[in-house]
C-alpha cells in the first residue's frame, strides 16, 4: 500500500511538474547594460583615493612608540574606511531611490501612452 501511494506520489509529481514547465514563459535573454553609461558628472571617490595609506606594522612589540603609532593609524584607517562605506552605502540608497522612481515615472508615462492609445482607437 505505501509502495503504490508513493508511486503515484511520485507521478503526479512529475506531471505537475512538467505541466507547470509547459506553462512557463521563455525566458529571454537578460538585456546588456552598456558599462560606460553613467549619470555621474564625476568619477566616484576610489578608495584608495580616500583611505590613508594602510598601516604598516613594526617589527616587534619593543618599540612601544611604534606600535602605538602602529594601533593609532589602525584606528584612523578603520574609522575613515566604516566613513567610506556609511557614505558609499547612502549614496547607494539614494541612487537606487531615484532609479526606482525613474521606473515608477517610465511606468506610468507608458501606461498613460497606452491608455490615450486605447481611448482613441475605440472612438474611431
Amino acid at each position: 500500500m505505501k509502495k503504490t501511494f508513493m508511486t503515484m506520489c511520485v507521478a503526479i509529481a512529475l506531471v505537475l511538474g512538467g505541466t507547470v514547465m509547459a506553462f512557463a514563459e521563455e525566458q529571454k535573454p537578460e538585456q546588456t547594460i552598456d558599462p560606460n553609461i553613467t549619470n555621474l558628472s564625476v568619477a566616484y571617490p576610489l578608495v584608495n583615493e580616500v583611505l590613508p595609506p594602510m598601516p604598516v606594522k613594526p617589527e616587534s612589540l619593543n618599540d612601544i612608540k611604534a606600535v602605538t603609532a602602529y594601533l593609532a593609524a589602525v584606528d584612523a584607517y578603520s574609522k575613515a574606511a566604516q566613513k567610506y562605506i556609511d557614505g558609499t552605502t547612502n549614496d547607494l540608497n539614494k541612487i537606487i531611490a531615484q532609479r526606482n522612481l525613474s521606473v515608477q515615472n517610465a511606468n506610468k508615462v507608458v501606461e498613460e501612452c497606452n491608455a490615450f492609445l486605447e481611448a482613441n482607437k475605440k472612438q474611431k
